[in-house]
């Protein structure tokens, strides 16, 4: 291929503008016709799994299970670095990350849809360390760390196909894999914010550094341990949990394949491609 983006008998090469990292329950989106299959090295290793290029209608997407295909990669050794970098040599320049949450709110209810505009970083020692790629450091802004008009765009669409969403939250990243104690749940409630996740962090600010736009569509399948004694994670609520867990799925599919069907040619943003350029402006 070369840089013009044509391939060698001179036809426009067909890149995917949009990229879906999938979370747990979305290891998969049969809904998707798959055209092709890569898993390419990046100079952060190999993805979490193989990224399928898919079709729906005129667009093409990336698909790319966050855990692995089988759900086997957790929260803390999950190679976003190389997810990421993946999804942009392949020419995504859009980024939804699905996961699932719980609930840190009382009026946050299980079966709610949040976009997340915040987030607080709780983990460590994750692969989000620009010095192990041998390169320099940024000192990266985060003050909005979500991108706004694709935020926006995915809310327009959820009003037109009457799904409700919470549109503004803050996600409390915890390291995991085990989910809080009551004393650790209570403390994450008490500090006022909304949802609590384990894979938020890296991936959003990673997004950025890229230069990709990037958005969360999350789902609350339960409340936290702390707010209260049932619809937690336990083993006597599990199958309340779970069956809210798999409506859940059903309402991200739903928003997605509508947002994509809609809105993905309308996507004009480069927000986290902004924020490089400023910054290293301010540099030279």
């Amino acid at each position: 291929m070369s840089s013009s983006g044509l391939d060698t008998t001179g036809f426009k090469i067909r890149k995917p503008k949009l990229g879906i990292i999938g979370g747990s329950g979305m290891c998969s989106f049969r809904e998707f016709k798959v055209v092709s299959e890569t898993r390419p090295e990046t100079k952060y290793g190999l993805p979490s799994d193989t990224i399928s290029i898919c079709e729906l209608g005129n667009e093409l997407m990336a698909f790319i299970p966050r855990h692995g295909s089988r759900h086997t990669i957790a929260p803390h050794k999950v190679p976003y670095k190389a997810n990421l970098a993946a999804l942009k040599n392949l020419g995504v320049e859009y980024v939804i990350g699905t996961c699932i949450v719980g609930s840190l709110k009382k009026e946050v209810v299980p079966g709610s849809i949040v976009l997340p505009d915040q987030f607080v970083n709780l983990t460590w020692g994750r692969d989000d360390f620009s010095e192990a790629d041998g390169g320099s450091f940024i000192h990266l802004p985060m003050g909005e760390p979500y991108c706004r008009h694709l935020r926006e765009k995915i809310i327009g669409i959820a009003g037109e196909i009457s799904l409700p969403v919470i549109s503004q939250a803050t996600v409390a990243v915890i390291q995991g894999p085990r989910f809080s104690t009551v004393a650790e749940s209570r403390w994450l409630s008490a500090n006022g914010w909304d949802i609590v996740n384990m894979t938020q962090y890296p991936e959003c600010c990673l997004a950025r550094e890229l230069g990709l736009c990037y958005s969360a569509i999350t789902a609350v399948t339960d409340y936290d341990v702390g707010l209260q004694e049932s619809l937690v994670i336990d083993p006597r609520h599990m199958d309340a949990v779970l069956e809210i867990f798999k409506g859940n799925i059903q309402k991200i599919k739903s928003l997605l394949l509508a947002f994509i069907s809609k809105s993905v040619p309308e996507l004009s943003c480069g927000c986290a491609s902004a924020v490089l350029k400023s910054y290293y402006d301010e540099l030279l």
